[in-house]
């Protein structure tokens, strides 16, 4: 299926400060071999909606396609002024931590119109950033998915590779993805006819023992875990393997 291009007409910048923004900032996943940027993310996060956009229109026939792939492009912009909060840290923080995030957010929301513009690809900036903030929406439930399910596929690159550092996050997200069918009502019949976008669990230990930087070459192994395989494959596709065998940590 072939995609409307998505204009950010004066969206000055943006790119370069997503791109400043780098991912998996913490004292846990301090080492990241193939560390990405906001920029990276954000359209990986596309790619994987672009990838399964057939799948949901056979289960939702209004699913809003344009909608969807530009709030998958910006879902994450708010980042530009708040930084990218961890989900490890996030789920521990109290209730008050929580409102004081929250009220931050909404505070860049309403600054990012004022930098960038009001229209993003024909769609009310500030209602998009709030779209992907409050999940309200089918659609947004969908980026929602993809954004966790590109973040997984980050911390799975990462053990395959032999990165220990990344075994939590690598696990975490497997939980999760798999909470969307009863966190989303709505998405329930989605993963109920297409139950392989859930990923299951897997040892990853033995991977992480077992596992090196990967070359161009070492790079099209199967890993043996579809979830990880089927984003790798996305990836390859849309991207090239430059950014996935690259390695700018050690």
């Amino acid at each position: 299926m072939e995609f409307p291009q998505i204009l950010l007409t004066g969206f000055n910048g943006r790119e370069e400060a997503l791109n400043r923004i780098k991912r998996y900032i913490h004292e846990i996943t301090r080492v990241m071999y193939y560390r990405t940027s906001d920029l990276t993310h954000s359209r990986r996060v596309l790619w994987h909606l672009e990838s399964a956009i057939s799948n949901i229109l056979s289960v939702y026939s209004e699913f809003d396609i344009n909608f969807a792939r530009t709030l998958a492009l910006v879902h994450d912009d708010i980042e530009i002024l708040i930084g990218d909060p961890q989900l490890y840290d996030k789920e521990r923080m109290s209730p008050e931590e929580l409102e004081k995030l929250y009220e931050k957010e909404k505070d860049a929301i309403k600054k990012m119109p004022q930098i960038y513009g009001q229209i993003a690809n024909g769609y009310d900036y500030a209602t998009l950033l709030t779209a992907a903030k409050e999940k309200v929406k089918l659609e947004s439930q969908f980026v929602s998915f993809f954004d966790k399910y590109d973040g997984a596929g980050e911390a799975w690159h990462e053990v395959f590779a032999g990165n220990y550092h990344f075994l939590r996050p690598a696990n975490m997200y497997i939980k999760r993805l798999c909470d969307f069918p009863t966190k989303y009502a709505a998405m329930e019949k989605f993963f109920d006819k297409f139950p392989g976008y859930l990923p299951y669990k897997f040892d990853f230990n033995y991977s992480i023992q077992s596992g090196k930087p990967y070359t161009s070459i070492s790079l099209q192994n199967n890993s043996g875990y579809a979830p990880y395989e089927r984003w790798k494959r996305t990836i390859i596709q849309r991207e090239g393997i430059d950014k996935l065998v690259l390695q700018i940590e050690f």
